[in-house]
């Protein structure tokens, strides 16, 4: 699946009412089958990321966000 495809996809959950919980896990496993195309030794931390749960997810994105304001 292509990353277009993935974007029109949240684009329509997006429009469609969703939260932005509900569209991040609608959208896990397949960001996590998008890993299947790194290599090996890539791929693994690339599933772990691409399968954090919504939470901890904000909470990091919050927080990278404060990081950058300085």
């Amino acid at each position: 699946m292509s990353i277009r495809t993935i974007g029109f996809g949240l684009l329509a959950l997006a429009t469609a009412g969703c939260s932005s919980q509900q569209v991040y896990d609608s959208t896990s496993e397949l960001r996590a089958q998008e890993c299947n195309k790194l290599e090996p030794r890539e791929r693994a931390d690339c599933q772990q990321r691409a399968r954090t749960p919504y939470p901890e997810y904000s909470k990091e994105r919050a927080e990278a966000a404060a990081g950058a304001g300085h």
